[in-house]
């Protein structure tokens, strides 16, 4: 007897921790029928998109903010969040007339944008918060759109057309078709580049002030402030364009004539151009739009030139070898070096220039292009990055291996080797986290591992994917498609970008774990009006993209003697302990995990909307 009613406890006490967990539950069945999708706005309130509508529910509380009965069965693959705004872009099929795209506020449900009968789809956005607008890129079929939707007055205030779009990678996908820009002039006229034509608009109107076609596609297009010019860089040409913005003249003058083809123009810190192309770089100033050396500095496989306070580097890349330098203000070598393999990541740190190819890795001194690394590190793949703010260190883990790299004095050290981790293997794309405290979290979204400081493993775990794992976090990059160059490489693009940040003096991004890095700021100018709204939004979209003390992971669950299911797991990264987890309804549900509040919202049975605390 004693023995049932301790059992009856510990299920009565287990049912109200699991109901306790669960923060609300609406059934829509009523109002929507059936709920093809949940998604989450950036203010944190929930979109639902159902057969009989569309209804916004109050994230805390589970309660409907409005609904809207005419948006019925609309496309998931339509959506946009307008980062930080409490804007959402979506697109729906009338029973009667064309597929119309709407700009919706979620706060309230007002239509601030609705295509009608133009025929418009949204593609991509740009905000410009000095200026208090967004600009919209629209398809219409084949003609491309640009918007002008201002943020005071939530009204569009023009729209102008781009030509036409070519293929049908670009008119399906949700890309943008602006390349280059968009500038603004001293007469603050915009200029954008798409593909091989520029566009010179009025911005007050919108108004095409001129256009200007290419022959082949424009590589680089930059503006300078410093003349009022726009200098125009043509694939394969021989020359370079110089072009008056107000007017889209051509005052390009007779000296910069190329002896190859153009690679790139990009501005220095001074305001001058550095102008590359095959045969060789050279700097322009832009008061005379003449070279400022006689004679362009040449290198083999010439691909790209980096500005720095020590001298330009100048950098070739070719599949088998390559080549740096350093190079004066007046144009004169101060040293260079070969590089065995592709040199696949190049950047200048305090000690000198960091690169990373496909044979072997160091770091190359400002005086003489020497050695840093009394030995080279090689990865086979992208490593893991991360910086422990305890020791001022890089940390790099690949292939089994974990280094420790002191920016201060340029010294690598060899802190762990022959690392065992579960499932994990040369190719998977791990990522780095430091983990205040505990060490260095080595992750993909099913593989969770700790690397302690001395080397040694604390925990390694790997989750098998559930079925469908949309909705919870990107999938990791595989591989890299290097401009043509059919290479091997693989591992995750985030540590490419990571590695840009530390060597730029970024030692924490928002992916680390850091609860005092928390920050907004304004998306828009203070002058445009529900601005605190604008705050709280953007904060609260700014934080939802950190990474906590905890990582969210669907798994699915395989039993010898039982119907496989899925779960959510929530796991301490400094344990590796699972704290909380979810057992689904739906083998493949549809869910949303809200990092701010620690939420995860379940759409299940086509009509179940509940909310989970973690």
């Amino acid at each position: 007897m004693k023995k049932n009613i301790l059992l009856l406890f510990i299920f009565i006490s287990s049912f109200l921790s699991n109901a306790q967990d669960k923060l609300w539950e609406l059934d829509l069945k009523k109002e929507l029928y059936e709920v093809g999708w949940i998604e989450q706005c950036s203010d944190g309130n929930i979109i639902a998109s159902g057969a009989k509508g569309l209804v916004v529910l109050n994230n805390k509380t589970g309660e409907v903010i409005w609904k809207n009965n005419e948006f019925k069965a609309v496309d998931k693959n339509s959506f946009i969040n307008i980062d930080g705004l409490p804007f959402f872009y979506i697109e729906y099929s009338p029973i009667i007339g064309k597929t119309r795209g709407l700009i919706l506020n979620s706060s309230n449900g007002e239509v601030v944008f609705d295509t009608k009968d133009e025929n418009y789809r949204i593609k991509d956005y740009t905000i410009l918060r000095e200026k208090g607008v967004i600009l919209f890129e629209l398809l219409a079929d084949k003609d491309r759109k640009l918007m002008n939707f201002d943020l005071n007055s939530s009204s569009v205030k023009w729209i102008t057309d781009l030509g036409q779009v070519s293929g049908l990678f670009k008119k399906l996908l949700g890309n943008s078709f602006i390349d280059h820009g968009p500038y603004f002039t001293n007469k603050n006229n915009l200029v954008v580049g798409l593909k091989d034509e520029i566009y010179g608009l009025d911005f007050t109107n919108g108004k095409e002030l001129w256009k200007y076609k290419a022959k082949k596609r424009v590589n680089a297009l930059v503006y300078s402030n410093k003349n009022n010019n726009l200098y125009v860089g043509v694939k394969k040409s021989n020359k370079l364009k110089v072009l008056n913005p107000d007017n889209g003249e051509d005052i390009t003058p007779g000296k910069l004539k190329l002896r190859g083809t153009l690679i790139d123009v990009r501005p220095n810190k001074a305001g001058e151009l550095i102008l590359v192309e095959t045969e060789g770089f050279n700097i322009i100033i832009p008061e005379t739009n003449q070279f400022k050396w006689k004679k362009s500095f040449k290198i083999d496989f010439l691909q790209e030139v980096i500005p720095h306070e020590k001298g330009m580097i100048a950098i070739g890349k070719d599949e088998k070898k390559g080549s740096i330098a350093l190079v004066s203000e007046e144009g004169k070598k101060i040293w260079d070096t070969d590089v065995k393999g592709y040199a696949y990541y190049i950047t200048p740190t305090d000690k000198g220039v960091l690169y990373i190819s496909t044979e072997r890795s160091n770091i190359l001194d400002f005086e003489k292009g020497k050695d840093v690394w009394r030995r080279d590190v090689k990865f086979k793949s992208i490593p893991a990055v991360t910086f422990d703010e305890t020791e001022k260190k890089v940390i790099l883990f690949e292939n089994k291996k974990g280094y420790k790299f002191d920016l201060n004095t340029g010294e690598i050290e060899l802190f762990a080797e022959d690392i065992q981790l579960k499932e994990v293997k040369r190719k998977t794309p791990l990522e780095a986290e430091y983990i205040k405290g505990a060490g260095y979290l080595l992750h993909t979204d099913q593989h969770m591992s700790l690397l302690q400081p001395n080397g040694t493993v604390k925990y390694s775990d790997y989750y098998k994917p559930a079925s469908s794992i949309n909705g919870l976090m990107s999938v990791a990059q595989f591989g890299l498609n290097m401009a043509g160059v059919d290479l091997d490489i693989k591992g995750s693009m985030e540590n490419i970008k990571t590695l840009s940040s530390l060597s730029n003096g970024a030692y924490m991004t928002s992916s680390d774990q850091n609860d005092s890095r928390s920050e907004s700021s304004n998306v828009v100018s203070a002058s445009v009006g529900n601005t605190e709204l604008f705050n709280v939004t953007n904060t609260r979209y700014f934080n939802s993209k950190k990474t906590k003390d905890s990582q969210f992971i669907v798994t699915k669950i395989k039993k010898e003697d039982a119907p496989s299911y899925h779960k959510i797991i929530k796991v301490n990264k400094a344990t590796g302990k699972i704290e909380t987890e979810i057992k689904l309804l739906d083998k493949t549900p549809n869910y949303v995990i809200d990092e701010v509040d620690n939420v995860v919202f379940l759409n299940e049975k086509n009509h179940l909307i509940s909310a989970h605390k973690f």
